[in-house]
């Protein structure tokens, strides 16, 4: 098992397989979720040339940072939405969720 797979493997069990569930069609994302270059912080600068975001929280799950808005607007006209990114070492995820309910 390589790195990335036992990250994913320790995140699903951290949050229950709600997000990420490594069983079903062998490893899929339950929300949308992309693979990311850009660091948190990257993303925490970039924020603030965003049309609208709450304040950014951050925290850890299984041992894995990540920063989370309740409510983010890339640009006008766009559909608000949460977004989390989390830094699992090798890899970034962006996830279509607020990571802070977990």
């Amino acid at each position: 098992m390589n790195t990335t797979q036992q990250a994913l493997l320790t995140f699903a069990a951290a949050t229950h397989n709600e997000l990420f569930d490594p069983e079903y069609n062998g490893g899929e994302w339950m929300i949308e979720a992309v693979q990311t270059a850009e660091t948190i912080e990257q993303f925490v600068e970039s924020s603030n040339k965003w049309a609208s975001c709450t304040k950014d929280q951050f925290g850890e799950i299984a041992g894995f940072k990540f920063v989370a808005w309740h409510e983010v607007q890339g640009a006008k006209g766009q559909q608000r939405r949460s977004l989390s990114v989390i830094d699992f070492g090798d890899f970034r995820m962006a996830l279509n969720c607020d990571l802070t309910y977990f």
